[in-house]
């Protein structure tokens, strides 16, 4: 068996100091964790038999809360060098010291989430964080990059909102020059959450059953995507299981089965899902990779420079 798509998620910790106004954590029911190394390692040692080339190391938490974070990156680039780790951070937690640590651990790539370009509108849109700071870390990561010569990429994403839709030419021409690359997006639903979108009666499949990626939560269970941020649709447990059982287990199968015959209220939190619909509007800019932006829209999202 291989992985129809080269990518593993693998959710270290779903842990967040935010309080973003655009993100259901707040509402989230499951528990809060940390990923036992252990299991990561299981996860890691049966991932990398098959053809992935890249594991992304986030699901629904900020992944510098998890101090193990340098190690895990160690331990991927340990059974493979080539493999492409990569991460979204919202920029806090980012000390000289753990910056350090993971430029030194092989970290290829992170994206920060900045949608503001004063204290007043960061800090509405993502509360509890502390704008001065986090400009500052991300700086300090960049001037780090240079000083390392590292070919990390540092990436700055932008959601297009009603609080700081103002401010998004201001944002590009202030992180064009100094990012490696940027993108802007519109908001998308949350489900059963935050409803930015609206989703017609004529739908089809996301593609994810069928082609992935991988999405494991900090506690090993498997998830059909990054939007079920609670965990509602558990299709496998890696803690007992291996990647080849959960993928080719009876859940997973019905899952493919609802999604290839378009029945998709088989599935309640699937069929309320706006990537059911296709729109490549809602990529507004981006100088990531090659391509239109409607070829980019059809990419993996957390990973467009491998991804192909």
């Amino acid at each position: 068996m291989k992985l129809t798509n080269p990518e593993v998620r693998i959710e270290t910790t779903n842990h967040c100091p935010a309080n973003c106004i655009m993100c259901p954590h707040d509402t989230m029911t499951r528990s809060l964790g940390v990923m036992d190394m252990d299991i990561f390692k299981k996860v890691v040692d049966d991932a990398v038999t098959y053809n992935i080339d890249s594991i992304f190391l986030g699901g629904f938490g900020e992944p510098l809360v998890d101090v193990l974070l340098e190690k895990r990156i160690e331990y991927i680039k340990s059974k493979n060098p080539d493999i492409w780790v990569n991460f979204i951070s919202n920029g806090l937690l980012w000390t000289e010291k753990r910056a350090r640590g993971l430029i030194e651990a092989g970290l290829d790539e992170v994206r920060f989430s900045v949608y503001g370009t004063t204290k007043e509108v960061y800090e509405k849109v993502h509360q509890n964080m502390d704008y001065d700071k986090v400009m500052a870390n991300i700086h300090r990561v960049l001037d780090l990059k240079k000083s390392y010569n590292s070919n990390m990429q540092v990436l700055v994403f932008w959601l297009m909102l009603e609080e700081n839709q103002h401010q998004y030419e201001d944002w590009k021409e202030y992180w064009i020059p100094r990012a490696d690359a940027v993108e802007a997006w519109k908001p998308h639903n949350w489900s059963d959450a935050f409803r930015y979108r609206e989703v017609p009666d004529k739908k089809t499949t996301c593609g994810r059953p069928k082609t992935g990626p991988l999405q494991v939560q900090w506690d090993g269970t498997v998830i059909p995507c990054c939007w079920d941020y609670d965990g509602k649709m558990i299709l496998g447990d890696l803690r007992e299981q291996t990647i080849e059982e959960v993928m080719k287990g009876e859940k997973y199968e019905d899952l493919r089965d609802a999604h290839a015959k378009g029945e998709f209220d088989r599935y309640p939190f699937c069929n309320q899902c706006d990537q059911l619909y296709k729109r490549s509007d809602v990529l507004i800019f981006s100088n990531r990779g090659e391509g239109t932006i409607e070829e980019k829209v059809g990419r993996s999202n957390s990973n467009l420079f491998k991804i192909k």
